[in-house]
């Protein structure tokens, strides 16, 4: 399945709320049961969705409101990594300022992905929380806890 769908496919869950059948959500968007079957697996797979119920009910993790950023999927991985390019170094200089935007760049290298590696998007959520907790800028303190947020 491409990116485009896996987004839709967890926008839409996140529009329907709490929990909500993976089936009806396949059907709205054109798809058959098999190529739904495939997408909630791949969304299993990177640890965005989980089964509720045998019958289809499925719900969003902390990883899949990460990716979706649609309506009711709170703050976004694309929002956070946006913010922190806006902002700036905040305050950080030489090797703590270096990682950081290599850390970004690493996260922005995850969202290209057809599938982003979640165990690296954790990995550089936690790398970019240390590096902000060292900042004196009153902003970084806001950007640790969204990438709190976001890591889960």
């Amino acid at each position: 399945m491409d990116q485009g769908k896996e987004r839709e496919f967890l926008e839409r869950l996140a529009q329907a709320g709490e929990q909500a059948s993976m089936w009806e959500i396949g059907q709205a968007m054109g798809l058959d049961r098999g190529d739904t079957e495939a997408l909630a697996t791949s969304l299993l797979a990177q640890e965005a969705l989980q089964i509720v119920s045998l019958s289809g009910k499925v719900c969003l993790t902390q990883a899949g409101r990460a990716l979706c950023g649609g309506p009711g999927g709170g703050d976004s991985l694309a929002g956070l990594i946006q913010d922190l390019r806006t902002a700036g170094g905040l305050g950080l200089t030489g090797a703590a300022a270096q990682d950081l935007l290599a850390d970004l760049a690493t996260l922005e290298a995850q969202l290209g992905r057809s599938q982003p590696l979640m165990p690296v998007v954790k990995a550089c959520l936690a790398a970019i929380e240390t590096a902000l907790a060292k900042s004196r800028d009153p902003q970084a303190a806001g950007l640790v806890q969204r990438a709190g947020a976001l890591r889960g």
